[in-house]
């Protein structure tokens, strides 16, 4: 019984997934984040979803869904995630009581006094390298994370992070270059 529910639940984030990605031709780039984050927030039942990027040993935050006022700006990967740097980041984590957990390396402020009771850190791996994380927060305790549907999470996740990149490439492309202003000569 169990077994057949665990294929129920991969199945319904399966299609839930597939319909989404049908759809991303129509959306403009932040909308696919945030839509993204909406539907694995959904998906998990959670209460809020950040999806982080993690390049040269700095981590930063690339959205959230909804947005959320504990949501740390970039930091050190020495710190993240939670200051629990000492467990693998290349492995999901829940931490059923995250009440003591802090929100942010810079301040003293924990997850608990955000309303944060439990949360699950899933990374997104490319050939054994730690891209970003998925993490999703519960305002009431969580005791189990069933992480049958984590490979369809981080699937989607680093689509998200794909996307998130490209959209700051073209929004690179895009912007001004104010080196390369232009000087008309005299006369």
């Amino acid at each position: 019984i169990m077994q057949t529910q665990q294929l129920q639940s991969q199945g319904t984030l399966a299609a839930a997934v597939a319909h989404f990605s049908e759809g991303l031709a129509d959306l403009a780039p932040s909308d696919i984040l945030s839509d993204g984050l909406s539907l694995i927030r959904q998906e998990c039942a959670a209460d809020s979803v950040t999806l982080y990027s993690i390049r040269q040993q700095v981590v930063t935050p690339l959205g959230t869904s909804p947005l959320a006022p504990f949501v740390p700006e970039a930091c050190s990967t020495n710190w993240f995630p939670w200051g629990l740097h000492t467990t693998q980041p290349q492995r999901f984590l829940l931490v059923q009581q995250a009440e003591m957990l802090p929100a942010d390396p810079r301040t003293s402020q924990t997850l608990g006094e955000s309303g944060v009771r439990s949360c699950v850190h899933l990374p997104i791996m490319e050939r054994q390298q730690l891209l970003g994380a998925l993490q999703l927060y519960w305002f009431t305790p969580r005791q189990t994370w069933d992480d049958s549907n984590g490979q369809i999470l981080r699937s989607l996740g680093r689509l998200l992070l794909t996307i998130s990149e490209l959209l700051t490439i073209s929004e690179s492309e895009t912007a001004p270059d104010l080196n390369q202003s232009r000087v008309v000569p005299p006369g």
